[in-house]
């Protein structure tokens, strides 16, 4: 009932403004625009040039507001999955970039490969687990394929999503929405109102936006809803353009979000059949992510000089995990984990004309403080993870004692423990990015970024044995009390070689980052552009859990290739882009085991080199004002040219295998028909092809390829609108993800199953 009452209360609030100004409003939104300037009416923001999409010649995918409402888009993710030459992780949690995962490709790494940026903000990893990512209001969301790091800088090697919510206006309107779906029993209600405090020079936008689901995971242990979902979302943009200084704009944001989800691994063994989607856990998981960020963005227009433009936001983002490590019936483990992230950006750029050259030239600063991180848990490890069974046949005892010794122990060990990590990141850079019109038909484009970077790094880990070993003097065969005293002391010994405490210490990394490119324009609406790039992530520290010893390791760099194609025909009617590209991508950074079978034992080295090629297309049309179409693809290639992996005397090979998590091939379609009379319908679908899920093993492609198919239709009218709304039709499930896990059950996740739903949609 708090959905209905929510959403009555917006919408009674929207009633109040007078109606003329919303019979204004809604035939402006309500009207498709013109064929003719389909094109020109999308701007691009990520690159901070405003350029039109047909003028930019970097890879990138705009979903507008109005493609968001068609297609019920409820999330970034959802805009991913749709993205040629994007994937989405198995757990909506994360994503591949042209093959390249956002977080890291070889399990390494401290900062981003990939970023999302909301209203100018980079939100910090942990944001992207389940963070505030939803697209209720939302302007535009941009997906930039490619490095982004002449103008986005640092986390961007892999590109970066950009998400601009809506600005206020000086004329009153609003929208409201209640959804409701079956499967996962999704709830929601929101709304948006905004309109002018004073004509002219004040104005404001108020969103929020509420959300419940019961998930789609069942608890057996425990006799509950093992994914439950909820959301609070509360938005406020302020406008200035005062009449005193008419140069001015100032836009103020304040974001308030919190996220909350359970668990993600369903069983797939007996005697639960992988779709009863059910998880054993005794301790309930749970992911709570709370958000503020203020953005305060102001731009000044220096007439024939140009244009200042100055961004500053703090984001403060909570993060906290509780989990059961084992996720069995079995009591007595649990696992905490904090990770709240603080982030301070500062941004100034000068935009101009000159006529022989135009373009931007700023600085940049950032401070991110991760020093509040903490893990604590109990846990049991397992004795072979550990590498012990390695290490009893090192001393020259049979396989057969070996695995009566480790049975002895049930095959792990009980520990607490826990790790603090202080990270603290300073980022300085300075940028520029110029045009220069050679002719009437050809253009050269220079960019450089210096981007020095400074991170203090520490950890401090305790380990004590949780609870007795077994009595050397009891073992039921006594020729093993010998092996189990030894295997105590040396248990003994590796818990108390676990407890360090690593001073607070410095590293820091600079790097130049040039780009250089040209643009022929072919004819009137046809351009042909060629760019080089350098990409880069730095360096960073950590700890090896095992030894207790800290590592550093150096930054890693990429040289990208592009050719872009921007076309539009028939009167523009038709818009048919594509980008083509080579990556070279050297001292990757790996994670490496340093004793064979021992998890706990690893650390991070720059021992990569890959290879990427592949393509993208996307294809727009309007052949009636009734009708919009859509069709988009692509093809990515990954390959790792030097990969060997050192395990103490053995080793593992990766060279010549793909990227794990990068499927070769995407597509999406979509087709929106819209009457004059208000009936509205649209049909898209999305398409990756099967993928491995390791950069090792890769002996057959272990997850499926994947088609969902999904439909929004109705009736839209001057205030009112009623839609059934449908994802998955053709009710695909198949496995995304699934592992092997510490108790030797197979767990993973799958594809969503048919959802459907009704939408109830407001405006003024």
């Amino acid at each position: 009932m708090f959905l209905v009452r929510s959403a009555i209360a917006v919408l009674l609030c929207s009633s109040a403004a007078p109606l003329a100004a919303q019979e204004a409003q809604v035939a402006q939104v309500a009207a498709p625009p013109p064929a003719e300037d389909a094109s020109n009416d999308i701007v691009v923001m990520g690159e901070k040039a405003n350029r039109t999409l047909q003028d930019t010649p970097a890879s990138v995918a705009v979903t507008t507001g109005e493609t968001i409402v068609e297609q019920n888009l409820i999330d970034v993710y959802d805009v991913l999955e749709r993205t040629p030459n994007v994937a989405i992780g198995a757990n909506r949690n994360s994503f591949t970039i042209r093959g390249i995962d956002a977080f890291n490709v070889s399990g390494a790494g401290d900062g981003a490969l990939a970023s999302v940026y909301v209203d100018g903000a980079v939100l910090p990893r942990a944001a992207l687990n389940n963070g505030p990512l939803d697209l209720y209001d939302i302007a535009q969301v941009e997906v930039f394929r490619g490095p982004q790091s002449t103008v986005q800088g640092r986390n961007a090697l892999a590109g970066a999503v950009i998400v601009r919510t809506t600005d206020p206006g000086f004329d009153w309107n609003g929208r409201a929405r209640l959804m409701m779906t079956d499967a996962d029993g999704q709830r929601r209600a929101a709304g948006a109102i905004g309109g002018p405090i004073v004509d002219g020079q004040v104005a404001f936008r108020l969103v929020g936006e509420v959300a419940r689901a019961d998930g789609l995971l069942y608890n057996r242990t425990l006799h509950r809803d093992a994914d439950p979902r909820a959301s609070e979302t509360i938005r406020g943009k302020l406008l200035l353009t005062p009449t005193a200084l008419p140069a001015l704009r100032v836009v103020a944001t304040y974001l308030h979000d919190r996220h909350t989800r359970g668990a993600f691994a369903n069983e797939f063994d007996a005697p639960y059949d992988r779709n009863d989607r059910t998880v054993t856990e005794d301790i309930a998981s749970v992911s709570r992510i709370v958000s503020d960020i203020g953005t305060l963005e102001a731009s000044y227009d220096l007439g024939n000089h140009g244009t200042l433009t100055s961004v500053t936001n703090y984001s403060k983002v909570q993060a906290d995990y509780l989990s059961d490590p084992d996720r069995n019936p079995e009591p007595g483990q649990i696992s905490r984990t904090r990770d709240p992230a603080s982030t301070l950006q500062q941004e100034l750029r000068l935009a101009f004309h000159l006529g022989w050259v135009e373009g931007l030239v700023g600085g940049y600063y950032l401070r991110e403080d991760n020093r509040g991180y903490g893990f604590d848990a109990t846990q049991s490890l397992n004795l072979t993870r550990l590498g012990v069974d390695r290490q009893l046949l090192a001393l020259g005892l049979a396989q057969p004692t070996v695995d009566a010794v480790i049975a002895l122990y049930g095959g792990v060990v009980s520990i607490r423990n826990s790790l603090s990590q202080p990270r603290l990141t300073r980022n300085l850079a300075g940028f520029t990015d110029l045009t220069f019109p050679i002719t009437d038909r050809l253009r050269l484009r220079a960019g450089l970024r210096y981007d020095s970077e400074r991170q203090q790094r520490g950890a401090t880990q305790t380990v004590v044995l949780n609870g007795a070993l077994p009595d050397p003097a009891t073992v039921p065969i006594a020729a093993l009390a010998p092996v189990v005293a030894r295997l105590n002391a040396l248990l003994a010994a590796t818990a108390a070689g676990a407890n360090s405490v690593e001073p607070v210490r410095t590293v820091t990394y600079d790097a130049w980052l040039p780009k250089l490119g040209a643009t022929w324009d072919v004819a009137r609406d046809v351009a042909l552009s060629a760019t080089v790039q350098r990409g880069y992530r730095a360096g960073g520290a950590g700890i090896n859990q095992q030894r207790a010893q800290a590592f550093t390791y150096d930054p890693e760099y990429t040289w990208n290739y592009e050719l872009a194609l921007r076309s539009e025909w028939f009167g523009r009617k038709l818009t048919v882009n594509a980008n083509a590209y080579y990556i070279d991508w050297r001292d990757q950074q790996v994670a490496v085991q340093l004793t064979p079978g021992a998890t706990f034992d690893s650390q991070v080295v720059n021992a990569g080199q890959s290879r990427l090629y592949g393509f993208e297309v996307e294809l727009r049309g309007r052949p009636a004002r009734t009708l919009d179409l859509y069709v988009g693809g692509g093809y990515s290639r990954s390959e790792f040219l030097d990969f060997i992996v050192p395990v103490g005397t053995a080793s593992g090979a990766a060279t010549g295998n793909e990227f794990g998590g990068s499927p070769r091939w995407t597509a999406s379609a979509g087709v929106t028909w819209h009457r004059t009379d208000g009936l509205i319908a649209n049909v898209n679908a999305n398409f990756r092809s099967a993928l491995f899920q390791t950069n090792v093993d890769q002996i057959r492609r272990d997850i499926r390829g994947l088609t969902l198919v999904n439909a929004k239709a109705g009736w839209q009218g001057r205030h009112f609108g009623a839609f059934v709304i449908a994802s998955n039709i053709l009710d695909t499930q198949r496995p995304t993800s699934f592992y092997t896990d510490f108790d030797g059950r197979r767990r993973g996740s799958i594809s969503d199953p048919r959802v459907v739903g009704l939408s109830f949609e407001g405006r003024f």
